[in-house]
């Protein structure tokens, strides 16, 4: 039997411009994610439409992992993620801003900085649909969900810029570099 796979808890506080409503909506979405999961481990090979799924609930579980504890409180940092995309994009707000205006164009999905293993390269990609655009195999160390249930109780859905400035106040970026040491 599979091992199924525990709901997280996220040690977030309060958060700026991000309200506790808003928060506690997108973990209930979150809390899905992970139900569905582990209903889709215990899916029989016949059930193909459901194993099709699987992608899709598993990597929304995770990506939804990897942005709520970038809202944690952590200690200390080594800035090797800092220097490393201060040397491949000339600046951290050349980089930042290139997340900002990718996180600002129209659809939903994810906005992800991940590793290319094999060579070191920081590429920043868009995510459609949790498993649309995932580049296979690659360390993920930075994730920004623009899917709207990611910011509609506190901001209109023409108001995506204000949520992403919002997310920005409170990126805690100890936790994203401690997934790239």
């Amino acid at each position: 039997m599979k091992q199924p796979y525990p709901a997280k808890t996220f040690a977030l506080g309060e958060l700026d411009g991000l309200s506790e409503t808003q928060i506690s909506e997108h973990l209930k979405l979150y809390a899905g994610y992970v139900k569905n999961t582990n209903l889709l481990l215990e899916a029989t090979p016949e059930q193909t439409e459901l194993i099709r799924r699987f992608g899709f609930e598993f990597n929304g579980m995770r990506l939804h992992e990897y942005y709520f504890s970038q809202f944690e409180k952590r200690e200390g940092s080594s800035d090797t993620l800092k220097t490393a995309i201060e040397t491949q994009y000339r600046s951290f707000d050349a980089w930042k801003s290139e997340i900002s205006a990718m996180a600002l164009m129209r659809g939903i999905g994810w906005v992800l900085t991940i590793v290319d293993e094999t060579n070191g390269n920081l590429l920043n990609v868009w995510v459609s649909d949790h498993e649309l655009g995932q580049l296979g195999g690659q360390k993920i160390v930075f994730a920004l969900d623009v899917w709207e249930h990611a910011y509609t109780v506190d901001y209109k859905p023409t108001e995506r810029a204000k949520y992403v400035e919002a997310f920005w106040k409170n990126l805690n970026w100890q936790a994203v570099e401690e997934r790239y040491a």
